[in-house]
């Protein structure tokens, strides 16, 4: 399975803003992904020491960690800020540049309609709103992904066959300081990458180097769930994004997320979601 298809994607928030010509951003260590969409006005960007200059009708990609500072140029500057983190943490490491090829400026080709979505959506008090903000988000992704002249699709980049085995993420492991032990982290990401695999308890624990039972402990210790639960977070996500995004049906795809029995599969996805797959799929594509 490409590494890229493995990447998972975590709304966090979105609001929209409008600042007059005295407004200035101090600098900042950006924790989360970021995009703003420039509605109107001009502004000065300064992004790890480069600045740039946007405009209205303008996208700009800020990545996690950055150092980012901003000021208006305009009377009126207005613009939509969506905040979002990934599911594999690369300590200065740009996953929506290196492997999706997104740029820092993009000119809108109709994404600010995912923005609008999203906004909408996120500030609405109905039950299906995270499907609709989840899916809008994977789309604005995908179509800015779609447009870049680096797209890895076209260079082909090594990241997008690379197989990232468990030595390999000890090794990054241990260059990476987080709040997560790293034992329960290699597991963690090792899941995200191959989220299909058959996982036992005994499988983890050994992957972890930990006996089964502190393993479990550990594992909900850092990461706030079970290790089954986890899992099947990470697979129903995953199928949630292909039924926005692809055509299979659903049989194919509760197969293509590790899930043997279909019918278990949509119990799976209703509880978690509140639609069955195909409701979930029409409901995002009618939006």
């Amino acid at each position: 399975m490409a590494f890229s298809n493995d990447i998972r994607f975590s709304f966090l928030y979105i609001d929209l803003y409008s600042m007059g010509r005295a407004w200035v951003y101090p600098e900042s260590i950006i924790p989360y992904n970021m995009l703003r969409y420039i509605v109107k006005g001009e502004a000065e960007f300064c992004i790890n020491d480069k600045t740039i200059k946007v405009k209205e009708n303008q996208i700009v990609y800020i990545p996690k960690e950055s150092r980012m500072s901003c000021r208006a140029i305009s009377d009126v500057f207005k613009f939509f800020s969506l905040r979002f983190t990934t599911s594999v943490i690369y300590q200065g490491y740009d996953i929506l540049g290196k492997v999706y090829g997104i740029p820092r400026i993009l000119e809108n080709k109709g994404e600010d309609s995912y923005f609008k979505q999203i906004y909408k959506w996120f500030h609405t008090e109905q039950r299906a709103k995270k499907c609709f903000i989840r899916g809008n988000l994977n789309l604005l992704i995908g179509s800015l992904s779609m447009r870049s002249e680096s797209n890895i699709l076209q260079k082909k980049l090594k990241i997008e066959n690379e197989k990232y085995d468990i030595e390999r993420i000890r090794q990054r492991e241990m260059k990476l300081h987080n709040q997560i032990d790293p034992r329960i982290r290699i597991v963690a990401d090792y899941i995200i990458l191959h989220p299909t695999e058959k996982y036992t308890p005994e499988k983890m624990s050994k992957m972890a180097g930990l006996s089964k039972q502190r393993f479990s402990s550990l594992f909900k210790k850092n990461m706030g769930k079970t290790p089954m639960q986890y899992i099947r977070e990470i697979r129903l996500s995953m199928a949630a994004k292909m039924l926005l995004m692809k055509n299979e049906n659903i049989n194919d795809i509760a197969y293509i997320v590790g899930y043997e029995d279909t019918n278990y599969f949509i119990r799976e996805f209703k509880s978690s979601f509140g639609l069955t797959p195909n409701q979930y799929r029409k409901a995002g594509r009618d939006v």
